[in-house]
């Protein structure tokens, strides 16, 4: 009696122990966490060959697996015991993989894009920015530009002025001049009309003196 109670543990335990079986199909197989078809009870959904832990296998067309640590349940004929290896699985399996490369190349693809596209924002403002300290730095420049030029329109009239009064001044020294060379003219004239006024009145007072002598 224990021999058989025994034999019946050791074959419920056989059966019972997890088998790796392998999913089949066409399309992804959703793994589910109870035998109903509905859209919130989906746990993963499975690619062509993915390797799973059979638990057991139920009479209604459901099979109790285990697939990365989480158990659930999916439709028993998606299941099989060898790797599918058809030309059809093959292709289909293919066929995700160049979708999950094309979908990560172009996930890639479009994070460099914006990085780059990023990358040319911040360069234009940058740019934006070098351009309005130039502006700025360009309208100081005219500001003092016109100070500069105020003040050179002011100097040159000051120097007009200044050539007004220089010629003013040189004219009327000239006038000085002239008036200084008249002066000393009638001076000398009138020390030449003295002298000749004293030479004629010595030579009257000699004849006079002359004449009395006799």
């Amino acid at each position: 009696m224990r021999k058989f109670l025994l034999l019946f543990v050791l074959l419920s335990l056989g059966v019972m122990a997890e088998s790796t079986m392998y999913v089949g199909g066409d399309v992804k197989i959703p793994m589910r966490t109870d035998d109903s078809f509905t859209e919130g009870n989906i746990i993963y959904s499975l690619d062509i060959n993915t390797p799973v832990a059979l638990i057991k296998k139920q009479d209604n067309g459901w099979s109790n697996i285990r697939y990365k640590g989480k158990e659930g349940v999916i439709i028993s004929r998606y299941l099989t015991d060898k790797k599918p290896e058809n030309s059809r699985a093959e292709k289909l399996q293919k066929d995700l993989d160049f979708q999950k490369k094309i979908n990560k190349d172009s996930f890639n693809n479009n994070y460099a894009a914006k990085s780059k596209l990023k990358d040319q924002i911040q360069a234009h403002k940058n740019e934006i920015s070098s351009l309005k300290l130039e502006v700025i730095e360009n309208n100081t420049k005219i500001l003092e530009i016109n100070k500069l030029r105020n003040k050179l329109l002011s100097l040159d009239g000051l120097n007009n002025d200044l050539v007004e009064q220089l010629s003013l001044t040189k004219a009327e020294n000239k006038s000085l001049h002239t008036t200084d060379f008249m002066t000393i003219l009638s001076t000398i004239t009138l020390l030449l009309g003295l002298a000749l006024g004293v030479s004629f009145s010595r030579a009257s007072n000699n004849r006079h003196n002359k004449m009395y002598s006799l």
